[in-house]
C-alpha cells in the first residue's frame, strides 16, 4: 500500500463520495458487483476454488450449474421368457431441486474501525521510506431488496485496494455462510490507499460485523486475502510494524512466511507481540479472539 508523501489532513468525506469508488470500479472493470468476475472451478476431494480468472471447465459464479444427462442402456431381455404385460403407471412430474437461498435475517448497520498500515514509496538513498498508521470506518448493513452486494468506499481508495476491498468482501460472506445478495458494505479511508496489503483486515472486519464479534483494540494486520481464504505475503513489514506502533498497538498479525524469522526480533524492538497466520480462520481467530463459523 502507498500513498502520497503530501501532509494528509483527515476530513469528513461527503456522503456522495460513497458511489465514486462503485462508478470508478464499473467505469474500469464493466461489472458492478463482487460476483460478477468471479469464477467457481470444481476440484474433487477439495472444496471449489474461487479465482478471478476464467479457466476451462470452470463456471461463473451465479451461473446455475449443468450436468450432462445419464445415458442407461436398456438391460438385455432374457430370451425364452414371456414378457410380463407392462401396467401403466401414473404420469409423475419431476423437478430438480432448486438451491435454498434462506433470506437472512434483517440486521442494523455495524460500523467497526479498522487499523490500515501505509507505507510510502522509498526514497532514493534511504534505508526505508516512509510509514502511517490509517484507521478506516467499517460498515456492514443489510439490502433488503437483495440486489447486492453493494459495495461502496469513497475516492481515496484506489484501484489496487479496491480489488482487494471485493475480494474480502466475497471471501468473507463465504467463510461464514452469508448470502451476499442481502449485503451492503461502505469503507471511508483518511487517505489515499492502495495495494492488496489490507485485504486481511477487510476480510476479517467484514466477518466480524456479520458474525457480531469485536476487533481486538491492540491489534493492526497486513496480508493479502485471496479466494481459498489464504493469508499471503507482502512487503515492507518493518516500516509496516512502525505503523503499528504509530497507532500504539501492541500485536501485529502478519502472514506466515519463510522470510519472517527477523520480525519477532524487530516486534521486541518496538514492545509489538507478532502473530504469523496462514488463513483468514487463523487470522480471524487472532484479531477478534473467537472463531470463524456460521451466521446462525
Amino acid at each position: 500500500m502507498c500513498q502520497s508523501h503530501s501532509q494528509v489532513t483527515r476530513q469528513r468525506i461527503p456522503a456522495r463520495s460513497f458511489v465514486l469508488l462503485h462508478l470508478y470500479v464499473i467505469a474500469s472493470l464493466g461489472f458492478s458487483s463482487v460476483w460478477a468476475e468471479t469464477w467457481v472451478c470444481s476440484r474433487p476431494g477439495r472444496a471449489d476454488l474461487y479465482t478471478d480468472r476464467e479457466y476451462p471447465g470452470c463456471r461463473q459464479l451465479g451461473e446455475a450449474k449443468t450436468y450432462s444427462p445419464l445415458e442407461i442402456s436398456p438391460t438385455p431381455r432374457p430370451q425364452h421368457v414371456t414378457p410380463v404385460p407392462s401396467v401403466p403407471r401414473a404420469s409423475l412430474s419431476y423437478s430438480p431441486p432448486q438451491p435454498s437461498h434462506r433470506k437472512p435475517v434483517p440486521f442494523s448497520d455495524v460500523t467497526l474501525s479498522l487499523p490500515l498500515l501505509s507505507v510510502g514509496q522509498d526514497k532514493v538513498g534511504s534505508i526505508t521510506g516512509s510509514w502511517r498508521g490509517l484507521v478506516a470506518q467499517l460498515t456492514v448493513g443489510y439490502k433488503a431488496d437483495g440486489r447486492g452486494p453493494e459495495i461502496l468506499g469513497d475516492s481515496n481508495l484506489m484501484l489496487g485496494s479496491a480489488l482487494s476491498f471485493q475480494t474480502a468482501v466475497a471471501v468473507a460472506t463465504k467463510a461464514v455462510g452469508y448470502d451476499p445478495r442481502y449485503l451492503t458494505v461502505r469503507i471511508l479511508v483518511p487517505t489515499r490507499l492502495d495495494g492488496p496489503s489490507a485485504g486481511g483486515i477487510f476480510a476479517v472486519g467484514v466477518a466480524a460485523a456479520l458474525l457480531g464479534d469485536s476487533i481486538r483494540q491492540d491489534i493492526c494486520m497486513s496480508g493479502t486475502i485471496e479466494p481459498d481464504e489464504e493469508i499471503q505475503a507482502v512487503g515492507r513489514l518493518v516500516d509496516k510494524m512502525n505503523g503499528c506502533r504509530e497507532l500504539r498497538k501492541t500485536t501485529m498479525v502478519v502472514p506466515d512466511a519463510l522470510d519472517n524469522s527477523h520480525l519477532s526480533f524487530s516486534g521486541a524492538e518496538r514492545s509489538i507481540q507478532v502473530i504469523e497466520v496462514h488463513t483468514l480462520a487463523e487470522a480471524y481467530s487472532a484479531a477478534t479472539g473467537q472463531a470463524l463459523r456460521q451466521v446462525p
